[in-house]
């Protein structure tokens, strides 16, 4: 892109000298001198990508990458590379590079700034990395080959190890280089290009030294089991007591050392360069914000936040302000990590931490207060253990892992102006891919879909979350983020729906993208609108009928009631009628004649009480048969008629017995309807009331009353002698047909000795 023509010869790779080419000439020259290291490199194919940088490879054994500003790193099969017959190598819009092969497929290259190598600087099984700031130097020990490599800008020294079954790792510091074992520290000494140890410090069998950090004075600080030892100038030591074993040291900014034991305590400590004997001065100690994890490894950023790596839940992140320590995250595999068992922690210069754990290697950086989590290891296809990561001055970060060494080098993020697209990819319902068109109208048959989709993002594809929320439907919350792309809907019900699909990329690298498609589903023809009317009208019409037919019988009912009671009202009027008319005119013409026989025959004693015997019973039977007339007679049926009557009645009888009578009835009577049963009985039972008192009360006056009040209420009070209850004839049928008549018509009937009998009969019927 920036002008360059590079060429391969069977020598050597050298340049085209662009100025002569624009006079018409070809002149080949030597590459800059910051590529030196690839210049003499025979046979090799040479590709540009569109940043600039050079890729070369011989088709076999490696592939080269030569940055624009000269940065060479190297890639080979141990990485994950298939290194057969390279044809093309390209970068695409995310700055992932993609190598072609002939025979071996496609080779993703997210991080081209990251190598891996399984023998580093020809070291085989490489088991402690450490690096010499003061120096700029790399350290790597090989306790299998029995070899440490120094690392610098400029040389490479290699040295052998004597006794390297008592070294474990090597420590350079700018007071010597020192070794450690299990219960020995030792100084090591160069004879005859060989390192030898010397014990400086021992301790019993179980005390383990493990951690270690090169102070800001350039002491040397380690961990024990139940101490932390301070080798000052190289050879005083000073020891603080511990209650349990710390597997990591770090400094913050002001050159304080902190520990993190495996009990749960957080220690500070200042270094005392003024007294070397009492190096380490305990200024801090934290436990209780440390309760309920083991920590396992600790480092300090730039902003003297506190990291701790942990055994079983990650990683916290404390913040020391004014003496308190403050808990500001939490970082579990939930949140990103690739293990919660956090072994080594770093901090390079751009205050980015290195997060190394059995699982691979994380990055994380803090943006807007938000914690981004970048696996570094997955992106690139290494699964493997990683043990430690130091940084070098360079900022590039070396990591050691089970099998090798991996460099990640420094680079700066490319400036992009993409954004991937949120895609549905496919949506099947069975085993029938259906259209993907929005606002699609499906059928009922079709209510069990599968909608697949997926990011046009290269870039740790498999981290990339998904959720989803299916509007419409009983849940309108947005599922659990997951790396999932497939969701499927089983059995929905009729209806119109939105599902929304949202995706978080990894590492925060672009905002989340939404999208939504909309579909219904129609109800089948048993539950559609029309169906439901049509059934909705038959089923009033039913009802109805129904409700017809039910008062249409309930109506002949009725009718056939009402003309059986009319012709029963027509009998009894017809009844009446010739009772009173052939009955009653044979009574008045045996009245007549019993009464023209007593005229001729005054003188006959004999026959004259014969006549008079049948012109009584004659004139009683003509009253019995009015009465009879009177209850059978329709047009009587009436409360008027029936008070009427009964009124005159009782006017009559006592006037005939000489007793006086005080009548009080309402002056207004109604027309209510009332049956002839129920007048024969009230009206039977005031004649029985006035023939108890004509024959036993001996009464002289008599005082009637008819209420109207919600009902019918008689009463009958006279000023007799009373009723006798203890005297009264155990056969005496008056009182008896009188409470029997009044419950025949559910009607009550009260005596009552008040001056003489008062009889209440109430009637409860609506007037």
């Amino acid at each position: 892109p920036d002008g360059r023509i590079w060429v391969s010869t069977e020598k050597k790779i050298l340049s085209v000298d662009t100025t002569e080419l624009k006079k018409g000439k070809i002149v080949l020259k030597e590459l800059p001198a910051k590529f030196d290291k690839i210049k003499n490199l025979s046979h090799y194919f040479i590709l540009f990508d569109r940043e600039g940088n050079c890729w070369l490879g011989d088709q076999s054994h490696a592939l080269i990458k030569a940055s624009p500003d000269g940065v060479i790193t190297t890639f080979a099969g141990s990485s994950g590379l298939s290194m057969f017959y390279i044809n093309t190598v390209l970068l695409d819009r995310e700055g992932i590079t993609w190598i072609a092969t002939n025979n071996g497929g496609v080779n993703k290259l997210v991080n081209s700034n990251f190598s891996f190598t399984e023998s580093p600087f020809e070291l085989s099984s490489v088991s402690d990395i450490s690096y010499n700031k003061n120096k700029n130097e790399l350290l790597l020990y090989s306790n299998k080959n029995a070899t440490t490599a120094i690392i610098g800008e400029h040389k490479q020294t290699f040295y052998k190890i004597n006794n390297p079954n008592q070294v474990s790792r090597l420590i350079e510091t700018p007071h010597g280089i020192f070794g450690t074992w299990i219960n020995n520290i030792y100084k090591m000494t160069l004879k005859n290009k060989m390192l030898h140890p010397e014990t400086i410090l021992s301790d019993s069998t179980d005390n383990l030294y493990g951690g270690y950090v090169v102070d800001k004075n350039g002491n040397l600080i380690i961990c024990g089991t139940y101490n932390l030892n301070a080798i000052v100038n190289g050879k005083i030591i000073c020891q603080r007591r511990l209650s349990y074993y710390p597997d990591h040291v770090a400094l913050d900014s002001n050159g304080n050392i902190w520990i993190a034991t495996r009990a749960s305590e957080l220690i500070m400590y200042q270094p005392r360069p003024d007294d070397p004997s009492n190096y380490l001065e305990q200024k801090n100690i934290f436990s209780k914000e440390l309760s309920g994890f083991s920590p396992r490894s600790l480092t300090i950023d730039k902003n003297n936040n506190i990291w701790i790596g942990t055994r079983s839940h990650g990683i916290y992140v404390f913040s020391l302000e004014n003496g308190e320590l403050t808990r500001k995250f939490n970082l579990t595999t939930a949140s990103g990590l690739s293990d919660d068992f956090i072994t080594h922690l770093a901090c390079d210069a751009d205050n980015k931490i290195w997060a190394s754990s059995a699982l691979g290697l994380d990055n994380i950086t803090i943006e807007n207060g938000v914690p981004i989590i970048e696996n570094l290891t997955k992106q690139n296809n290494i699964y493997q253990s990683v043990f430690k990561v130091v940084i070098d001055k360079d900022n590039t970060a070396w990591g050691l892992t089970s099998n090798g060494l991996f460099r990640i080098t420094s680079e700066k993020k490319r400036p992009t102006d993409y954004s991937p697209t949120l895609m549905m990819s496919m949506i099947k319902t069975g085993k029938d891919t259906i259209s993907k068109t929005s606002d699609a109208s499906l059928s009922y048959k079709q209510n069990n879909l599968s909608f697949y989709f997926s990011a046009t993002s290269f870039l740790d594809e498999k981290q990339v979350m998904y959720s989803y929320r299916l509007l419409g439907s009983s849940n309108n919350q947005w599922s659990e983020p997951s790396n999932n792309s497939t969701v499927s809907f089983i059995d929905l019900h009729p209806g119109d729906y939105t599902l929304d699909i949202k995706a978080n990329f990894p590492a925060g690298r672009y905002p989340e993208q939404i999208i939504n498609y909309k579909f219904s589903i129609a109800p089948p023809w048993w539950q559609t609108w029309w169906f439901r009317s049509i059934v909705g009208l038959l089923i009033i019409g039913l009802l109805i009928m129904a409700s017809r037919f039910h008062y249409r019988r309930k109506l002949d009912k009725q009718m056939a009631i009402l003309e059986k009671q009319q012709a029963i009202e027509k009998e009894r009027t017809r009844i009446a009628t010739d009772m009173h008319d052939d009955l009653g005119a044979g009574l008045s013409r045996i009245k007549f004649l019993s009464e023209n026989i007593k005229a001729k025959k005054e003188n006959d004693t004999t026959i004259r009480d014969d006549i008079e015997k049948i012109s009584a019973y004659s004139d009683e039977m003509a009253e019995k048969m009015g009465e009879i007339v009177w209850a059978l007679n329709q047009r009587n049926d009436t409360v008027a008629d029936l008070i009427a009557f009964t009124r005159t009645y009782v006017l009559e009888f006592l006037s005939v017995q000489n007793i006086h009578c005080e009548i009080n009835t309402p002056l207004e009577l109604p027309s209510s309807f009332i049956t002839g049963e129920i007048r024969q009985h009230i009206f039977l039972s005031v004649k029985e009331c006035l023939h108890n008192i004509v024959k036993h009360a001996g009464a002289s006056q008599v005082y009637f009353s008819v209420k109207l009040n919600g009902g019918i209420e008689i009463m009958i009070h006279d000023n007799g002698k009373g009723i006798n209850w203890d005297t009264m004839k155990p056969f005496s049928n008056g009182i008896q047909n009188i409470r029997k008549r009044m419950t025949e018509i559910h009607s009550k009937v009260t005596f009552l000795n008040e001056e003489g009998t008062k009889v209440i009969m109430n009637i409860p019927y609506e007037v």
